[in-house]
């Protein structure tokens, strides 16, 4: 056996956990036993404690012991004590840079070229689609990194698996983009917006989407989806709320009402005029001193 893969989830740690025991275990009890020489732990940013992980692995015969080569979308807080003490060292693959920049087109371009040849033919529209897949990666990333940071960038997979027919493609796009790309960016912008703030001017991503798509102007059926768009006021872009139904907007305020102090000094005077006729004729006297108080109110306050 020369590798295991195992893809990481939320709910496998424990599963995971326990493979990395017995196979610990194997390696050290059963030297003779067939051992993977790789284990390839994908998605292991989904692993609360990496060190509990491989805490049963750590201890067996180095000279038995696979090599273990883990992915993850960010670094954790535990990252630090496996490269220190246990010869973890960690690869750096940013989407903006090769061998993943490029990494998209070149395994579209393969998958084109092996349908072309078992079906005997090229399609025009196809390679069009092909060839665009990896510019609305860049392009999405791009809006990512503006809006956030490179943290939060879209890695290369979620494309992988665009199926080899124009219309088919169709479909496959739509619904990654409405169900999973919006979704995505929704949160990861608003979330970047409450970190970094406002940085650049907002400009929708399915802008440029809508327009360059390589598909043929033909109009889809009426009960196709269109393209979902990110809109400012669902991200909270600079001060942008989505109305609520059933609301009303509120009048705007006047300039005694957001000026705090001049909304004191008519306070003031509305108290110090507020009497009735009934006791001004009463009580002139009492009249003037609330006017005296009003005076010498204004006068602290300027």
């Amino acid at each position: 056996m020369l590798s295991v893969t195992f893809n990481v989830d939320h709910k496998s740690s424990k599963e995971l956990h326990q493979y990395l025991a017995a196979l610990a275990e194997q390696c050290s009890n059963a030297p003779e036993a067939d051992c993977p020489l790789v284990v390839i732990l994908d998605n292991l940013h989904h692993v609360g404690s990496l060190g509990e992980i491989f805490n049963g692995l750590f201890n067996c015969n180095h000279q038995r012991c696979p090599y273990i080569i883990g992915t993850m979308s960010q670094a954790t807080s535990s990252s630090p004590n496996l490269q220190l003490h246990h010869n973890f060292r960690w690869v750096l693959c940013a989407n903006h840079v090769e061998p993943v920049k490029g990494f998209l087109g070149r395994f579209l371009r393969r998958r084109l070229i092996e349908t072309e040849i078992g079906s005997r033919s090229r399609n025009v529209e196809l390679v069009k689609i092909i060839d665009w897949i990896p510019r609305v990666w860049q392009h999405l990333n791009r809006f990512l990194e503006t809006h956030s940071s490179s943290d939060v960038t879209i890695g290369p997979r979620l494309f992988l698996s665009c199926p080899m027919d124009v219309e088919g493609s169709r479909v496959w796009f739509t619904d990654l983009w409405n169900y999973s790309i919006i979704p995505y960016m929704l949160e990861a912008v608003r979330e970047g917006l409450q970190l970094y703030g406002r940085r650049a001017p907002w400009e929708d991503p399915a802008a440029w989407v809508i327009e360059s798509c390589p598909w043929s102007t033909t109009p889809p059926p009426g009960d196709w989806p269109p393209l979902l768009k990110l809109r400012p006021e669902d991200v909270g872009f600079d001060g942008y709320s989505a109305p609520r139904e059933g609301m009303r907007k509120e009048p705007a305020q006047s300039d005694s009402d957001a000026d705090p102090l001049m909304s004191m000094l008519m306070r003031l005077k509305e108290a110090a005029t507020s009497s009735s006729p009934q006791s001004y004729d009463s009580d002139s006297n009492s009249n003037s001193h609330q006017e005296d108080l009003l005076d010498s109110s204004l006068e602290s306050t300027l």
